[in-house]
C-alpha cells in the first residue's frame, strides 16, 4: 500500500511544481507587434538634469539581455543631436530616422538619494514605457515606487512596493548573501532598471 501512496504523492508534487513559477518574476504582456530594434530615449522625463548619464545606468544592458537590439541613450542622442526632429516630429518620424521599431522612455516622477561613500537613503517613483514607432501606441509599461534605507538592509528588496518594506525579512539560504547595499544612485538605478526589464517579455529568437 505504501508504494502506490508514494507514487500518488510524487505525481501531485510534480503537477503542483509544474504549475508554479519558481523564482524570478512574471513578465507583463506586450501588445502589438513585438519590436526588433528598441531605441532608449536620451532624456529622462521629469528628471533634473534630464540628460544626465546616471539616469540610464545599466538600462541598455538590461534591455539587451531580453533579446532586443538596442540603441543606447548615447547613440540615440548622437543621432538626433543638432536637429529639431526630437522636438517636433512624431514617434513614427523618429523611428524612421533611428531605424527603430520602438522607443523606451524612462520617466522620473520622484527620485531622492543621499549618502557619502555609500548610499544611505533613497526614495523613488519611476515609470518605464515602450512606445511603438510603427503605430501600435504604448506597447508595454511598468511603474514602480519604493525606498531604500541602509540601516534596514535586512528587509530591503528593490522589487518590492513602497508599502511592502514592513514585511518580515527575507530568508537567506545557508551560505548565501544577504541584501546588498549601494555605493551611489547610479548603482541603485542600475538595479532598478534590471528589475524593470525583467518584467519585459523576452524577444523570441
Amino acid at each position: 500500500m505504501r508504494l502506490p501512496c508514494l507514487l500518488l504523492l510524487a505525481t501531485l508534487l510534480a503537477t503542483t511544481l509544474g504549475a508554479c513559477r519558481i523564482g524570478g518574476v512574471e513578465p507583463l504582456p506586450i501588445s502589438g507587434v513585438v519590436p526588433e530594434v528598441v531605441a532608449v530615449w536620451p532624456v529622462a522625463i521629469g528628471a533634473v538634469p534630464p540628460e544626465s548619464a546616471v539616469w540610464f545606468a545599466g538600462l541598455s544592458s538590461a534591455l539587451g539581455r531580453r533579446g532586443y537590439r538596442v540603441l543606447t541613450s548615447g547613440i540615440t542622442r548622437e543621432l538626433l543631436g543638432g536637429s529639431e526632429l526630437a522636438l517636433n516630429a512624431t514617434d513614427t518620424d523618429i523611428g524612421r530616422a533611428l531605424r527603430a521599431d520602438a522607443l523606451l522612455r524612462f520617466e522620473v516622477r520622484e527620485f531622492e538619494a543621499d549618502g557619502g561613500t555609500a548610499l544611505q537613503h533613497a526614495q523613488w517613483d519611476l515609470v518605464w514605457r515602450l512606445e511603438s514607432t510603427r503605430g501600435h501606441g504604448v506597447q508595454w509599461s511598468y511603474h514602480h515606487h519604493g525606498s531604500y534605507q541602509q540601516t534596514a538592509r535586512g528587509t530591503y528588496d528593490p522589487g518590492r512596493s513602497l508599502d511592502a518594506h514592513h514585511a518580515p525579512p527575507e530568508i537567506v539560504p545557508i551560505g548565501g548573501r544577504g541584501p546588498r547595499g549601494f555605493r551611489d544612485a547610479a548603482e541603485l538605478l542600475a538595479q532598478l532598471h534590471n528589475s524593470a526589464m525583467e518584467r519585459l517579455p523576452k524577444k523570441k529568437e
